[in-house]
């Protein structure tokens, strides 16, 4: 299980060891971010001791002295790294209308110097994008036992949630003019194992700042548990404890910050397994972070940002593909001493999430790929990227959205040039939602929701509906069916009388009235139209909802008349917003009427 490194405030001891697990699904490990999750049920983690209720064992704190530190030739990166206090309240995704209660949490940032434009030059703070998910309220501290114990608001100027990477503004520039900014590692210089490095930040145990030492184990691609999203990552043995998330991982030698520590791996028979974002993504990032906000740079300096934080995105290929290893496998497809891995199905929906429509997908079904953007690829999927042997996804990440790329594939026995365009990946059933409401829409007491990972988090993997877990590991995005509609609910009224109430093993909707479902947007408009259609006839009508359980398909009918009387009725009682749908749907409600107009 990967644990994280956001820890809770001072709090009764035993809470210091609590924080929910969310096992991956279909996997042996469990791959967590490290914020601390409301559960009614906390789970108790091994965090350097015995797992029990009770005093929270000693965190052993291995502090690097300046003198040690200045006869490496190096400085002191203790002076620049910061405490977060996050504020935060997680939507619930299960009763979608409700939040879950106010959590604190903390965990460390290191202060950097961002250029924005017209020259200016800004100091900021970059952290993990997990430690402040979901936050209302944002303040930094610099380490109790050097500095004064003041507080400072701050708040998120750019955030990448599946690079696990944010950046935040601290309001009071002034805070930080005395802060000798550490500077990022440039992107070429990728650590390598054996490479000594520290890790500093803020962990459970106290509220000064603290350092552990250790060497660069692995260099490799890993699964970034905030996201559930393949990227690179720097395997270290340093020790990176609850509330070290966020913070810096340093050359020892000159204090460069090489990468960004956001997971642990906690397991039986596991040690001393910490991840880092490295610095090739950090330098990455904080690039296009530079190009978006451009001329905010001056109104950044002038006064706290009142627009939205800048949301990026990191480029997906479009389609899932498999190793090419077995011998046989390459033979068949007539390859020779050519190697690279089998496309096994493109996902495309069609348009992208801003509602452009996407030209026909550059690769197909059976291509092989050779080469992505220069780099050849060998029968796993790796190519040779700084130096070294990786997976080529470490490549495609260095790409931004919409960028086209030069590939080769070897199609019908032929080795094709082409440009495949790279969009932000998308998904059947969503998942790595975070700073965001739920979707959902009422109608008739029946609560529609569209499937997510954050969902299916409120079971273990072992207890979760398996037509459910089926479309999370198997669904397959088409122009067809962008999103797998569920109901997750059914409010007892009048209106939906002689079904069961609460949760009913939320069945998939698969048409209603006859007419297969897309997704969400969809069944609204569908739901809509039948209910003008009904009301122009004048006759007895009603909506079929055909779905799909576990135990296989089902259907649910509602009447069409009193259907209005019987929405306000069950909004007030569940206490419901009376539009009866989320604000998202309200917003297309409202845009679709204008157009008309």
């Amino acid at each position: 299980q990967a644990q994280a490194a956001a820890h809770l405030p001072p709090l009764p001891a035993f809470l210091y060891a609590c924080s929910s697990v969310q096992p991956r699904i279909g996997g042996m490990m469990t791959w967590q971010a490290c914020g601390v999750q409301a559960r009614s049920a906390p789970v108790f983690l091994r965090l350097g001791g015995s797992c029990r209720r009770g005093p929270v064992p000693i965190v052993r704190r291995c502090f690097a002295s300046s003198d040690s530190i200045a006869a490496s030739g190096g400085r002191d990166p203790r002076d620049a790294v910061v405490k977060i206090f996050n504020t935060r309240q997680r939507p619930g995704w299960t009763v979608p209308w409700q939040d879950q209660p106010v959590e604190s949490s903390t965990g460390s940032g290191a202060v950097i110097e961002m250029r924005l434009g017209q020259g200016r030059e800004m100091r900021m703070v970059l952290t993990a994008a997990h430690v402040i998910a979901d936050t209302r309220y944002l303040q930094v501290q610099r380490s109790t036992d050097r500095f004064s114990g003041e507080k400072y608001r701050a708040s998120i100027a750019a955030v990448c949630h599946e690079a696990d990477l944010a950046l935040l503004h601290v309001h009071d520039q002034e805070s930080l003019a005395e802060i000798k900014p550490l500077e990022v590692a440039p992107t070429a210089e990728l650590p390598h194992v054996f490479d000594k490095v520290r890790v500093v930040g803020y962990p459970v145990g106290g509220d000064a700042c603290s350092i552990t030492e250790g060497v660069v184990s692995r260099v490799e691609v890993q699964e970034y548990s905030h996201s559930l999203r393949a990227g690179l990552a720097l395997t270290v043995d340093a020790a990176i404890n609850s509330g070290n998330s966020g913070g810096p991982l340093v050359d020892a030698a000159t204090a460069n910050i090489v990468g960004v520590a956001f997971q642990k791996l906690v397991a039986r028979g596991v040690e001393l397994q910490g991840h880092a974002v490295p610095a090739p993504l950090i330098q990455r990032f904080l690039a296009e972070v530079a190009v978006l906000l451009g001329e905010q740079g001056a109104a950044l300096a002038e006064a706290p940002p009142s627009a939205a934080p800048l949301r990026l995105r990191l480029p997906s290929l479009g389609c899932d593909y498999q190793s090419l290893e077995p011998p046989a496998l390459r033979r068949s497809l007539g390859l020779g001493k050519r190697s690279g891995i089998l496309i096994s199905r493109v996902h495309t929906a069609g348009f992208t999430e801003e509602g452009e429509a996407t030209p026909e997908p550059t690769m197909r079904k059976g291509d092989v790929l050779l080469e992505f953007n220069g780099f050849a690829l060998d029968e796993l999927g790796f190519c040779s990227l700084f130096g070294r042997r990786v997976h080529f996804a470490a490549a495609r990440d260095l790409c931004i959205v919409g960028q086209r790329v030069p590939i080769k594939v070897w199609r019908d026995g032929q080795e094709l040039a082409l440009e495949h365009t790279l969009h932000a990946g998308r998904y059947l059933v969503a998942r790595g939602q975070f700073d965001v409401r739920p979707c959902f829409f009422m109608c008739g007491g029946l609560v529609f929701q569209p499937l997510s990972h954050e969902y299916l988090q409120g079971w273990s993997s072992s207890d979760r509906p398996p037509h459910l877990q089926n479309l999370f590991l198997r669904g397959h995005l088409t122009p067809e069916r962008t999103e797998a509609v569920m109901i997750s609910t059914i409010l007892a009224d009048e209106a939906n009388a002689g079904y069961d109430s609460g949760w009913v093993g939320a069945p998939v909707v698969q048409a209603v009235n006859g007419q297969t479902i897309r997704n969400m947007s969809h069944l609204i408009e569908v739901v809509a139209a039948e209910r003008a259609k009904a009301a122009a006839t004048g006759e007895e009508s009603f909506l079929a909802f055909d779905v799909l359980m576990s135990s296989g398909p089902f259907r649910l009918v509602l009447p069409l008349a009193g259907l209005d009387d019987a929405n306000a009725r069950i909004c007030s009682l569940y206490g419901l917003p009376s539009e009866c749908r989320s604000h998202h749907y309200v917003l297309e409600a409202e845009t679709a009427a204008q157009t008309t107009a």
